[in-house]
């Protein structure tokens, strides 16, 4: 290890080490309040998807709850003590993503921290099953700051996620449980869903006519840990040049990714940003769904209409990050490999368009309705 890394290692240690002290100074003098919940928002500014399903059913179970709301960029700096205010005396912590302060913590023995994960399903490798890949950490940073611990509570959408969800945070499947993504509820409840497919509807008229294609792509690092050279960007500009006049392209892109790169679709006529709306909502208006490794199609194989999948990349992306199981076990989505096969196969799209995935639901979930109720009451009474 260079000069460099060592001074990284010690700087990364002495703030784990001043965040830890300065946490359990004030659990000391702070007594844990029974009806205190903290949420983290941190791949939205807004509370949606499953924070928002499990906000509401938190407040109909328990409306005595004390609610907070904490938003986070996960970058050790200063900013990030405040955090320890909201924490310290907290009897919930809800998270569905990465988040920082909880990994540089013993956390109170009365705190229980439950992780959505915004991810249904288990398809790319994430957390410490990438370890000893070029996306992956390092050893020697897990060595101090070990990131996806401390959980109580973990909701995956099926039993057969268990055991690779254990693997990625290095934790006991006993802790895991397989009650289905909150953010699901709005497709079993007729009211909810025929007021959003209303709502947009009414906003973009322009749709009503249209072919709707949704393409919402993973999360793709960049720099050191790129996982392929694949840019849906480029591949979306391209192909908006020979698709058919009936065909309307929505780009719900990945929260992370840069907001100067999605504006180059603005230059295409018949491609629109998705800036408003969660990526479920816009799923209930959608004909089809064209993604590469995200676990977006876990949620619209529930709306029973096409999937594809635009991978060329396929071999490179599973030496780089890995994903867990072949694409044709978790998946009835077609698989593409080519700018050609891709634009025919969005051509022959129509409106309203049935597509049997019974199979994969039935491989991925155990439950799609009632799920924010179940996990509620789940982390309530445990």
């Amino acid at each position: 290890m260079g000069k460099q890394s060592k001074l990284k290692s010690l700087l990364l240690y002495m703030y784990k080490q001043t965040y830890r002290v300065i946490y359990a100074c004030s659990t000391i003098i702070r007594k844990t309040d029974k009806n205190k919940a903290v949420f983290v928002l941190s791949r939205s500014e807004i509370l949606e998807g499953n924070l928002k399903h499990i906000y509401e059913e938190l407040q109909a179970q328990q409306p005595q709850m004390n609610i907070h709301l904490v938003q986070t960029t996960n970058k050790m700096d200063t900013k990030l003590f405040k955090d320890i205010s909201f924490l310290s005396n907290a009897a919930y912590l809800i998270i569905e993503d990465y988040y920082l302060p909880i990994y540089l913590i013993k956390p109170s023995k009365h705190l229980k921290v439950i992780q959505l994960w915004h991810a249904a399903g288990a398809f790319k490798k994430f957390g410490y099953s990438t370890v000893h890949t070029k996306f992956g950490p390092s050893t020697s940073y897990l060595n101090i700051i070990p990131i996806h611990s401390n959980y109580t509570h973990v909701y995956v959408s099926g039993t057969r996620m268990i055991p690779y969800y254990a693997e990625a945070f290095n934790m006991s499947p006993e802790r895991i449980f397989p009650y289905g993504p909150p953010r699901i509820d709005v497709f079993s409840d007729g009211t909810a869903r025929a007021h959003m497919e209303e709502i947009i509807d009414e906003k973009f008229p322009f749709m009503n006519d249209k072919v709707v294609i949704l393409v919402a792509p993973t999360y793709r690092a960049t720099g050191a840990y790129q996982e392929s050279d694949v840019d849906f960007i480029d591949v979306f500009m391209q192909l908006s040049k020979q698709l058919k006049d009936s065909i309307q392209i929505i780009f719900k892109g990945h929260p992370y990714m840069k907001t100067s790169d999605l504006h180059r679709l603005q230059e295409c006529h018949n491609i629109m940003l998705a800036s408003e709306y969660s990526l479920n909502e816009w799923m209930l208006i959608a004909d089809a769904l064209v993604t590469d490794y995200s676990s977006a199609i876990f949620d619209f194989s529930l709306l029973h209409k096409p999937i594809a999948h635009y991978v060329p990349d396929m071999e490179e992306y599973r030496l780089n990050r890995g994903i867990y199981e072949n694409v044709e076990n978790i998946s009835d989505g077609k698989i593409i490999t080519s700018t050609t096969a891709l634009m025919t196969w969005i051509n022959n799209r129509e409106k309203r368009e049935y597509y049997d995935t019974t199979r994969m639901i039935q491989y991925n979930f155990d439950y799609t309705t009632n799920n924010a109720q179940r996990i509620v009451s789940h982390f309530i009474e445990h």
